[in-house]
């Protein structure tokens, strides 16, 4: 992993955040619309009249059509693009600029879904999955997309995403920080010759982030959509790939996603150079693992003895803990049972353990919440508060969690994430929103 920080990815340190908007990015396109190699276009707008931008580099013959943030909450690959046209502009790039100029045309639309992504919702305006309407062309994204497609014809076309955190490669612990897909343009999955491309390239882009992430890098599911964008592209006789960017330990903003974006990336022009990419087959693109849908969690509390407050006998189980995908900032119990097939970004052994929901701190008075006060509040067992809500007042930036008078905190699936573990009475363990707190 040391060798991350030697790539050339860290041009737009600016665009170092866990989202990204037009108006992040903007700065980034007027920047590079000054370079003298690249053409930036106002292509079209969203529904809400937000602009959308194509940036092309290169006059070549082999065209390479890339799109990122059709998702509006997936704005991992905007960033890496930029960082890609930036270092193919610089002594960095792995081709020289001039011979990339005459091999490639690369047209790059870095936000495909401007009111998605200033919602920070995975559709449009209207409401529409953009990468479900490949076929109906109801959202102006859409059908600007199809116009470009169409218009520009690509060979290589890369449809880059974000995927949940909680997936992982195969069965293992490793959540997948990069999933790629070739795939498939009709029912029984044929590949021709421009599909066995894609898969090819895919490959070799997987053999070279392996040098960076070589346990986190997974295949996704190639059933057939015809209403997504991917498949349909395709169709249309481009070597098409996805390129989800997932999670990696400890990396809140997925830098490293971004990174091996980049790497990916660069390395699928080094294969297209030199048609080095035919040394690959299909039986090695089938042999990378395939992504395992909600593999893993943000804390697994493994053999849980729960309390659950009703007067029942006690038991132990697992107990995972996610953030909720429109929500990310907001923790919550998404399983309870016979969990060992799941994994957990932070994990405890809660065997010698006790595990509740806490009690209510009931607010009759101000409460001013400074880190000496809550500290104590959660060694008295406290994780939570009822009563009116204008009483309390945070200053500790330690998350906390409020209740209706006639609501109760309780260990059950969908409740949020504010838990106690105690060991003979000893309150040692509570979790904040899936924040871990030791108390002695």
């Amino acid at each position: 992993m040391s060798e991350l920080t030697q790539l050339p990815i860290s041009l737009w340190p600016e665009l170092d955040k866990p989202h990204l908007t037009l108006d992040d990015v903007q700065p980034v396109i007027r920047k590079l619309a000054r370079e003298q190699y690249i053409e930036v276009k106002e292509i079209g707008k969203s529904f809400l009249g937000l602009p959308i931008h194509s940036m092309t580099l290169g006059s070549g013959p082999l065209r390479i059509l890339a799109w990122t943030q059709m998702h509006g909450d997936e704005p991992t690959a905007s960033a890496a693009v930029l960082d890609l046209l930036k270092t193919l502009l610089t002594e960095l790039s792995p081709i020289p600029l001039a011979q990339f100029n005459q091999q490639f045309t690369l047209k790059v639309i870095p936000i495909l879904n401007p009111d998605g992504a200033k919602a920070r919702t995975r559709v449009n305006a209207q409401g529409i999955d953009i990468n479900r309407d490949a076929v109906a062309l109801q959202s102006p994204e859409g059908r600007l997309l199809r116009d470009i497609v169409d218009e520009f014809t690509p060979d290589i076309a890369f449809n880059l995403h974000d995927q949940s955190p909680y997936y992982t490669v195969a069965n293992t612990e490793k959540p997948a920080t990069i999933a790629f897909l070739a795939p498939a343009f009709d029912l029984v999955k044929t590949v021709n010759p421009k599909r066995l491309r894609a898969m090819q390239l895919v490959v070799g882009m997987q053999k070279a982030i392996s040098n960076y992430i070589p346990g986190n890098i997974a295949r996704y599911n190639d059933d057939y959509s015809y209403r997504s964008f991917g498949d349909t592209i395709a169709g249309l006789g481009a070597s098409t790939i996805l390129i989800e960017s997932g999670a990696h330990p400890d990396d809140p903003n997925r830098k490293v996603a971004r990174q091996m974006n980049s790497v990916a990336l660069f390395e699928a022009i080094k294969l297209l150079v030199n048609h080095s990419y035919k040394q690959h087959s299909v039986e090695h693109y089938f042999a990378i693992p395939e992504n395992n849908e909600n593999g893993i969690g943000d804390v697994l509390i493994r053999n849980a003895n729960i309390d659950n407050g009703l007067g029942v006998n006690r038991y132990a189980v697992d107990v995972i803990l996610c953030q909720q995908k429109n929500h990310p900032r907001q923790g919550y119990i998404e399983a309870i049972g016979h969990l060992s097939h799941l994994h957990g970004f932070q994990e405890i052994d809660a065997a010698e353990y006790t595990l509740s929901a806490g009690h209510a701190y009931q607010l009759t008075e101000t409460l001013i919440l400074c880190v000496e006060r809550y500290m104590s509040l959660l060694k008295q067992g406290y994780t939570h508060f009822r009563g009116n809500k204008a009483l309390l007042e945070n200053q500790s930036n330690i998350p906390h969690l409020h209740i209706h008078d006639d609501d109760e905190h309780v260990l059950m699936p969908r409740r949020p994430s504010f838990l106690l573990l105690s060991k003979l009475g000893d309150h040692q363990i509570v979790i904040l929103n899936n924040k871990i707190v030791w108390l002695n």
